[in-house]
């Protein structure tokens, strides 16, 4: 168990307690010299001793209790209130005086978490008090005492409960608001990897498969490698644009999503660009009427990141497009039969795959991808309805 300290309100309780307690009792002792004849027939250099011994005792039990209470606060509170009723008897004039030390461990206790042993404190003690102030037979007057003061503690625990439950309340407030934000957080960076991924991967790919036609035709078709060259300016051109757009929105300095929605009409250009970068598609689309925006848009960019994955990994393969609405879900498949020849096939890291699920689950849908036969399948499903 870690080492606690004691709290400053523990030290400042200890203090007070022991000096206010042990003060009124010695104080004790001069007054009932004088008010009772009782006392008087006692030599007082017997009697101040006694009294002195027994208020210091208790008070210093009591004090020390409060003090080990942020360590043991159950054990310790059991000694305060032992002490304190031990006090409360000694020195029960003025009574609050003797209910001082068991006040501060009251509020101690609840902050530790041991409110029920505070709580069965003031019943004991009460009940402790009273039997011995009957036992005595002081007036009623002592025990309409006690019951005030037990009073005052019921009180001072009610009020230190309440703290204590609103301070527990704003701390849930707290750590709930700090898992949203850290959740907030986590959802923004998976978009920005994901639009970023969606950005770069497809235009880095073209740029990829056009650098490689360029220089494979630079000698003996100067034309086509001119025409490659002319994809990759303009491929790179775009890709610079959406970055800077995505950088605009990040900063505050443009509004909307961080990359633009798109449209089923874009899927034609798609198409001619990854005819582009050495694969064949077939495009079919059957999907009228429309779906949503947003269903568009996640499509448009789970058809281009599976074109992009199909050019990286099936080089010259065959890829077939069908959009479809199928009851009441949207569904778009794109299936390549596999590379044009053994070991054509390059390695990915699944960052592709992982972003198309995740745009298809943040619309209520779902992808799956797989191998089908040489080739590979991508289906996402979407529960939407028309636009």
């Amino acid at each position: 168990m870690p080492h606690l300290r004691p709290s400053r309100l523990a030290i400042v309780g200890a203090v007070v307690s022991f000096v206010l307690v042990t003060s009124a009792g010695i104080g004790r002792v001069a007054v009932l010299s004088r008010m009772d004849a009782t006392w008087r027939q006692v030599e007082l250099a017997h009697l101040v001793p006694a009294f002195a011994v027994a208020s210091i005792g208790a008070g210093a039990v009591a004090s020390l209790g409060l003090l080990a209470i942020d360590r043991w606060p159950r054990a310790a509170t059991l000694v305060v209130v032992v002490a304190a009723t031990a006090t409360w008897i000694l020195v029960p004039w003025p009574p609050p005086l003797g209910a001082l030390p068991y006040a501060f461990a009251i509020v101690l206790a609840v902050r530790r978490g041991a409110a029920m042993w505070a709580v069965g404190g003031i019943v004991g003690s009460l009940t402790v008090t009273v039997v011995a102030i009957a036992v005595t037979g002081l007036s009623r007057g002592w025990i309409v005492g006690t019951v005030m003061t037990c009073v005052a503690l019921t009180i001072v625990l009610v009020i230190s409960t309440a703290r204590r439950a609103r301070r527990e309340q704003d701390r849930v407030a707290r750590e709930q608001a700090d898992e949203q934000a850290r959740t907030r957080h986590a959802r923004e960076r998976e978009a920005m990897a994901r639009e970023l991924h969606d950005v770069l991967a497809h235009s880095l790919s073209s740029i990829s498969v056009q650098a490689n036609v360029a220089l494979h035709l630079a000698d003996r078709e100067p034309a086509r490698a001119t025409e490659a060259l002319s994809t990759i300016r303009d491929t790179s051109r775009q890709a610079l644009d959406d970055v800077r757009h995505m950088l605009g929105v990040l900063r505050g300095e443009a509004d909307g999503p961080l990359v633009p929605e798109a449209s089923l009409d874009a899927l034609d250009a798609i198409v001619a660009s990854a005819t582009g970068m050495g694969i064949r598609v077939e495009l079919d689309d059957a999907l009228h009427p429309r779906p949503s925006t947003a269903t568009q848009s996640a499509i448009v960019r789970i058809v281009r990141e599976a074109l992009t994955n199909a050019a990286r990994h099936a080089p010259g393969a065959h890829v077939t497009v069908s959009l479809a609405r199928e009851a009441d879900a949207v569904r778009a498949a794109i299936v390549d039969d596999g590379p044009a020849s053994a070991g054509q096939s390059s390695p990915g890291a699944g960052t592709g795959i992982l972003g198309m699920r995740e745009r298809a689950a943040l619309l209520g849908g779902t992808l799956d991808a797989a191998p089908r036969g040489r080739g590979f399948a991508v289906v996402a499903t979407f529960p939407e309805g028309l636009a």
